[in-house]
């Protein structure tokens, strides 16, 4: 059991609609209806219309293939997926090596990004996931990993309701750089690239000039797995990863 409160996510959609501003969205559908939701590949910019205003990071980060939920023709929420996060490899040639083996932790994705607007069917978020993924596979990938960070209340309910593995949480603690307002102004990777390492030392004197910039830790996130492969590609994958995977965590 966890401690985490309720869900970023679930606190901004209460609260847009309690009182939704007349600018967002005002052409919602009268009719939502699961059964009749159409989940297909979108641009970058109209995900990133709802993720900007929904998702708790707030950016679109290093995201490639988008993916909506459509009720009547609107847009109910979004899927994105792109590079992984920078991880430690350990020695190994891919950092996902470990968990589903050489021959196939090149061909893995990042579910990175993801969100419903407030008006979204409750099963909006789970039917999305579902539909994206079966579109990942058609393009060859063989997993698919994604994290849910306890700072915005987050434990992956819905990846759980999906049928992910859990993996636990891990065990890096990293730096990003926010405004002073909150949002966010580079993340630990970009730090990386720019600066060549992204030590908290070499963070505070990048900023030491920039009064508007401020450090922010950011704690191990829980981490998920998808196996995408056929049955025997599955079952591959799965001899490695069966001893990684954990009980999944409760609120």
């Amino acid at each position: 059991m966890t401690n985490v409160a309720k869900a970023h996510q679930r606190i901004i959609r209460e609260e847009i609609a309690s009182n939704p501003p007349l600018s967002l969205f005002p052409d919602r559908p009268d009719v939502i209806d699961i059964k009749k939701a159409i989940i297909k590949e979108i641009s970058f910019e109209t995900a990133k219309k709802i993720i900007l205003r929904y998702e708790w990071l707030g950016t679109m980060g290093t995201t490639q293939l988008h993916y909506g939920i459509y009720f009547n023709g609107h847009c109910a929420g979004v899927a994105c997926y792109g590079y992984f996060q920078a991880m430690n490899r350990n020695g190994y040639n891919h950092p996902y090596e470990p968990y589903v083996g050489a021959s196939y932790a090149e061909k893995g994705i990042q579910l990175s990004r993801g969100a419903c607007v407030h008006w979204a069917h409750p099963h909006s978020a789970s039917f999305l996931i579902s539909g994206s993924l079966k579109r990942v596979k058609k393009l060859g990938y063989k997993y698919a990993i994604a994290f849910s960070d306890p700072e915005a209340g987050e434990i992956g309910t819905v990846y759980q309701a999906t049928n992910w593995h859990y993996l636990g949480f891990g065990v890096r603690v990293h730096y990003d750089l926010y405004y002073k307002d909150g949002r966010l102004f580079m993340n630990n990777r970009d730090i990386a690239k720019k600066l060549r390492m992204a030590g908290k030392k070499v963070i505070e004197e990048y900023i030491s000039d920039k009064p508007d910039l401020v450090i922010k830790k950011i704690k191990p996130k829980a981490r998920y797995i998808y196996l995408l492969g056929n049955r025997r590609e599955n079952k591959e994958m799965m001899s490695v990863l069966r001893d990684k995977i954990k009980p999944y965590i409760k609120r």
